[in-house]
C-alpha cells in the first residue's frame, strides 16, 4: 500500500471509469481513489463548476480525468454524456451510478414534489444511465456496475420514506441486472452506505434528533461516529474490481455496524 492507502500496482489500469455524479462527496471520493489506481476516470454531474474542480484536482494528483454535464433526470442528457465518454474512450468498463438526493421531510408533510423529484434522480436516474451504458458492456460482453443503494434500501428510517422507496428500488434494479446481465459477464452490485457525513446529508445529520440517533454512544451506529465519503470509495471500488469476479448481486453495507 501506499501513504495514500491504495495499492501499489494500479488494480484500474487501463480500464475506462463513468462516475455519475462525481462532483461532491461519495462520488467524488470514489472517482479519485478510481483515478488513483489506475482508471481512466470520465466524471459526469449537474454542476460543471464543482465537476470542473475536481477534474482539476484528479489531474493535479496525476489522474487521467474528464468531465461531462448531465442531469440524469434527462434522458437526452444522459445518452448525450455516455456517448461523450464512448467517443473518448471507446469503452466503458466500469459503471458508478452514485448521483442521488435525500431531503428529509415527515411523511404527513411529505409533498409530490419532493417525493417526484426524489424517485426521479435516485431511481429513474439509475434506470436512465444503466440503460445508455448496458448496451456497451453486452457488446464486449464485460463489464462492472456499481449502483449507489443505502441501509434504507433495506431498513426504512423515519422521515424519508421518498428516500427509502427510491433506494430500495435502486437495490432492486443493480439485483435485477445481475440475473439479467450475467451471462454476458457483466456483474451488477450495490453499495450501501449508513450514516455518511457529506455535503447533502450535512443538514440532517445537524439537526438535534438526528445528533442524538447517531451520539457516539447511545446511538445506533457500533463504531460510534460518521463515516467519511473515502470509507466507501474502498468497498465501491472492491465490486469494480477483479476481485470481485464472482459476486454480482449483493448489497454490501458500508455502515458501522448499524444494521449489524
Amino acid at each position: 500500500m501506499d501513504s495514500r492507502g491504495t495499492n501499489s500496482v494500479p488494480r484500474f489500469k487501463d480500464q475506462v471509469a463513468l462516475v455519475v455524479g462525481a462532483a461532491h462527496g461519495i462520488g467524488k471520493a470514489i472517482a479519485m481513489r478510481l483515478g488513483r489506481e489506475g482508471a481512466d476516470v470520465a466524471i459526469a454531474d449537474i454542476d460543471p463548476d464543482a465537476m470542473e474542480i475536481t477534474v482539476q484536482e484528479m489531474r493535479s494528483e496525476g489522474s487521467k480525468c474528464q468531465g461531462v454535464t448531465c442531469d440524469v433526470r434527462d434522458s437526452a442528457q444522459v445518452q448525450a454524456a455516455v456517448k461523450q465518454v464512448i467517443d473518448w474512450h471507446g469503452r466503458i468498463d466500469i459503471l458508478m451510478q452514485i448521483a442521488g438526493i435525500a431531503p428529509a421531510k415527515p411523511f404527513l408533510e411529505l409533498d409530490e414534489a419532493t417525493w417526484d423529484d426524489t424517485i426521479n434522480i435516485n431511481l429513474r436516474g439509475a434506470f436512465l444511465v444503466a440503460r445508455a451504458v448496458v448496451p456497451h458492456m453486452v457488446a464486449r460482453r464485460k463489464g462492472k456496475l456499481v449502483f449507489m443503494a443505502s441501509t434504507n434500501s433495506w431498513d426504512g428510517e423515519a422521515q424519508l420514506a421518498h428516500y427509502n422507496a427510491s433506494k430500495s428500488g435502486v437495490f432492486l434494479l443493480a439485483k435485477t441486472l445481475a440475473r439479467e446481465l450475467g451471462r454476458f459477464g457483466i456483474n451488477s452490485n450495490a453499495v450501501g452506505p449508513g450514516p455518511i457525513r457529506t455535503r447533502l446529508s450535512a443538514p440532517i445529520f445537524d439537526d438535534p434528533v438526528y445528533q442524538a440517533k447517531y451520539h457516539p454512544e447511545t446511538g445506533v451506529v457500533p463504531l460510534g461516529r460518521l463515516g467519511t465519503p473515502e470509507e466507501v470509495a474502498g468497498p465501491a471500488l472492491f465490486l469494480a474490481s477483479e476481485d470481485a469476479a464472482y459476486v454480482s448481486g449483493v448489497l454490501l453495507f458500508v455502515d458501522g455496524g448499524q444494521l449489524a
